[in-house]
């Protein structure tokens, strides 16, 4: 009978040849940030403003990708519930500029959102790329990143959901009742 350290040990050794060999590995998200000039695919990306406070990459395409598809995604990887697209385009002609190179790979890339965000999603190539800022990012800052391995495809700018007004009176009534409760088993 193997051990389980044999087995363990065999499955890393099959798993180094296997990415020895150049064999596609599971489409996964990555932390590859948060300072600018992390490495993706043998390229260095350099982005501003920097350094954000997370920075994700996932090694293939996320299919669809609309504004709320994407919407979804980071949703779902960063465990939070971000409002509705604030910003987003999908080429030179729809918001984004170009600095050297437009959408090219290795190229500058730019964007300026008109309203504040806090998650950036930009899709390369088969490759996506989420930012978080600890902050928003102020309306009319630009946006630019360089050294992508693949042609940039577009941009999806979002804002951390702020909870309602009915939220915070929920949670009031719901603390209000929890110390009325407490002062009842008090005075017992």
């Amino acid at each position: 009978m193997k051990s389980i350290t044999s087995i363990a040990i065999r499955a890393s050794m099959l798993a180094a040849l296997t990415v020895a060999a150049g064999v596609a590995q599971a489409a996964t998200w990555v932390d590859v940030g948060p300072a600018s000039g992390f490495s993706i695919e043998s390229s260095t990306v350099t982005y501003s403003p920097s350094p954000a406070l997370t920075v994700k990459y996932y090694n293939d395409n996320l299919v669809p990708q609309s504004p709320a598809d994407i919407q979804a995604y980071i949703n779902g990887v960063f465990g939070t519930s971000l409002g509705a697209a604030v910003s987003f385009c999908d080429n030179a002609t729809s918001g984004c500029t170009a600095g050297t190179t437009a959408g090219a790979s290795g190229g500058v890339n730019s964007f300026t959102s008109a309203a504040a965000y806090d998650y950036l999603a930009i899709h390369f190539g088969q490759g996506e790329l989420v930012f978080q800022w600890a902050a928003p990012v102020a309306a009319g800052t630009t946006f630019t990143v360089s050294g992508l391995p693949k042609d940039l495809s577009n941009y999806r700018a979002y804002v951390s959901a702020i909870p309602e007004p009915e939220t915070y009176a929920m949670l009031l009534a719901g603390l209000g009742l929890l110390g009325l409760i407490a002062r009842r088993r008090q005075a017992r």
